[in-house]
């Protein structure tokens, strides 16, 4: 046996909360990692202008004092800069960049001046003499007397303190995104798990429904998110109900129709059998060819009137002449009318153009047309009637009818139902005016009935006018 294709091959089973996870993971992972180099990169901009800025306030500060007292007396003044600060260093360059000062907390040792490729004034990291980080600024100095040449004033700040609260503030902020992304995770996941209890629910609400009772519509509790779905779903499993009613309904309408035509075509074969006499032989397959021509027509008019319920069958509107359609139809009813001596009358426009499907408004004339020939009294009258009223056109058909009351209209439409009175199934099966009312729905057009002083009129319409 071979094996099956690989694009006919079922799709290996996922996880939703696999796959939410990684996603939250890697799309919120992301924004807060782009947030926190932004903030990153920000606090360290932010702590070093701090720091340039302090030393530049240093440097105003020692260049004053140089500018007013004696180098000897510098130390003396600016306390910061003795043996045990070990914090505050300065160095004083003289044009040539020899050391001319330096301050007691360098232990003897200068000051690098920097990369002198960026001018002045510059600021550059630097290792303190006492070995630590710490950060500088070079700035010139004016010459105390106009002759003299200009000095450099190199002075340094150690860093290490700044560096500690940048290494804290760092990791603050990295715990903080470690945390921000575990909890949006594990809210993301709490929320589906929500959701999949509602579906869960639904679930056994669905799997324990009655084959015969639709269930009643899920969704009630959904989130907005999932209502489509759920709509979706009660659309899906009303049709499917709605076919298996059709189903059901047409297999009992068939057993019903087809079980008195099947019951006259045994009796008349076996009267044909059992009789001599070549002429009742001869009525008896005349009456069961009859019989099977009713039936075809009751199977034909079942199929139709479901395909109608299904959907499978819809208009096709086109232009068409109303008036031309009544009056072929009546025209081709007139030798029925005239079996019945039935005065079969027509009152018509010239015209009377409208958007409809051909066939179907042939087929709803035509059964209104052939129900009131054969319910109304021998030797009566049929009116036909085509009329026009606020840009609309309107269809009338009326008979007299005196054997119907006002409660058997609530009958009309209902399959199978026939007034006792009228013979049972020798002429008419009761699915005449079931399937002239779902073509009339498909159209859409409304068909309506009503009885006055013992006459029957339907009244097909409105059309709007061409």
């Amino acid at each position: 046996m071979n094996a099956p294709a690989p694009d006919m091959q079922a799709s290996p089973p996922w996880s939703l909360r696999r796959r939410l996870a990684l996603g939250l993971t890697l799309t919120v992972g992301g924004v807060l990692a782009a947030m926190f180099l932004a903030l990153d990169y920000w606090i360290d901009h932010e702590i070093y202008q701090r720091m340039d800025h302090a030393l530049l306030e240093r440097v105003r500060t020692v260049s004053n004092t140089l500018q007013e007292r004696d180098l000897a007396q510098l130390e003396r003044l600016m306390p910061e800069y003795d043996p045990d600060g070990h914090t505050e260093f300065f160095t004083v360059y003289d044009h040539r960049g020899h050391a001319l000062l330096h301050s007691s907390s360098s232990g003897g040792m200068v000051l690098p001046v920097g990369p002198q490729r960026l001018g002045t004034p510059r600021y550059y990291d630097v290792t303190l003499p006492d070995g630590h980080a710490g950060r500088a600024l070079a700035s010139r100095l004016p010459g105390v007397a106009p002759e003299h040449a200009p000095r450099l004033l190199v002075v340094a700040t150690e860093r290490e303190g700044w560096d500690r609260t940048e290494r804290r503030i760092h990791f603050t902020l990295l715990g903080g995104v470690a945390l921000a992304l575990v909890l949006v995770v594990v809210l993301g996941l709490l929320v589906v798990q929500r959701a999949f209890a509602v579906l869960r629910r639904a679930g056994s609400h669905v799997a324990a429904v009655d084959v015969q009772t639709p269930p009643r519509p899920i969704g009630a509790d959904f989130p907005v998110e999932l209502k489509p779905f759920a709509s979706a779903f009660d659309t899906g499993l009303r049709r499917l109900y709605e076919s298996a009613a059709r189903e059901r309904r047409f297999a009992r309408d068939a057993a019903h129709e087809l079980r008195t035509p099947l019951a006259e075509i045994r009796v008349t074969a076996e009267s044909a059998l059992a009789g001599a006499d070549p002429a009742q032989a001869r009525h008896g397959l005349q009456a069961a060819i009859e019989a099977c021509a009713r039936m075809q027509r009751s199977v034909d008019t079942l199929l139709l009137l479901s395909r109608l319920e299904s959907g499978l069958e819809g208009p096709s509107p086109d232009p068409l002449d109303l008036a031309v359609l009544v009056a072929d139809t009546a025209m081709a009813l007139r030798t029925a009318a005239a079996q019945r001596r039935i005065d079969l009358r027509t009152t018509l426009p010239e015209a009377a153009w409208v958007r409809s499907d051909f066939g179907i408004v042939e087929r709803i004339v035509s059964n209104l047309l052939r129900n009131a020939i054969d319910y109304a009294p021998e030797g009566g009258e049929v009116q036909c009637r085509l009329q026009r009223g606020d840009g609309e056109w309107w269809l009338t058909v009326a008979n007299a009818a005196p054997e119907l009351e006002q409660d058997d209209l609530l009958q009309f439409g209902r399959r199978f139902w026939r007034k006792q009175s009228e013979g049972g199934t020798a002429h008419h099966a009761g699915l005449g005016l079931a399937l002239t009312f779902g073509l009339a729905e498909v159209l859409p057009l409304p068909l309506r009935f009503s009885l006055d002083a013992g006459r029957l009129s339907a009244r097909l319409g409105p059309w709007p006018t061409l």
